[in-house]
């Protein structure tokens, strides 16, 4: 499909939206952070907010808040009394992200944790979350999504970010000289061979990975 950008913005133009403050949040990011290009972007904020509203989501987990623009807009979506616990190791990325949150109605709904994500999850065990999204170390990814199995509700669903590594899992010159896109190309191969699980993977952006217990 020619010019995908012009496509993406119709859509977005059709769409349900984080809010304006959000989107300078993920301006900001994606102009002045050196890894600015990994942010979730609005598509999938539109997406997360469909399940949150379809669904009547209240408890989410991000793994993984880096300037906090994925917590803000899943934030926005929630009703009063939901809430967004975010895992990140990055106090000092973290003051930034509060300092968009500390500007929002909804900021209120976000909890940090700070620290090696593996090691934060473990104490969530009596917690249970409606949506997890996994957007952090590569390297971990098949260590989250098994967390996020134990902590899911009943209905729960999987979002897990950049499984496509710009289409890299997807050519024939696999393995890859960047540890990162063998890491996700392995995780895709292990999801796929799980017979108890319902996925699907959609070309949104980065590529995401939705997934369900079945």
């Amino acid at each position: 499909m020619e010019n995908l950008e012009l496509v993406e913005e119709y859509c977005l133009k059709k769409s349900n939206t984080p809010s304006e403050l959000c989107v300078q949040l993920g301006d900001y990011t994606k102009d002045k952070h050196p890894l600015g290009h990994m942010i979730s972007g609005e598509l999938v904020a539109s997406l997360l907010g469909f399940f949150i509203n379809l669904n009547e989501y209240k408890n989410i987990l991000d793994i993984g808040t880096f300037t906090g623009y994925s917590a803000l807009s899943m934030a926005e979506f929630l009703p009063e009394d939901g809430k967004v616990i975010t895992i990140d190791k990055n106090k000092k990325i973290n003051t930034f992200a509060k300092s968009y949150w500390d500007k929002s109605p909804h900021g209120k709904k976000i909890e940090a944790l700070f620290g090696d994500a593996n090691q934060v999850l473990e104490s969530l065990t009596d917690q249970s979350f409606d949506l997890v999204f996994i957007d952090a170390d590569k390297g971990s990814y098949k260590n989250y999504l098994e967390f996020a199995l134990k902590l899911l509700s009943t209905k729960g669903v999987i979002v897990v970010d950049n499984v496509l590594r710009a289409g890299r899992v997807a050519t024939d010159d696999m393995p890859s000289e960047d540890k990162s896109v063998n890491a996700i190309a392995e995780f895709n191969d292990y999801v796929e061979s799980r017979d108890d699980l319902f996925k699907t993977m959609l070309p949104i952006r980065d590529g995401l990975y939705l997934i369900q217990r079945k």
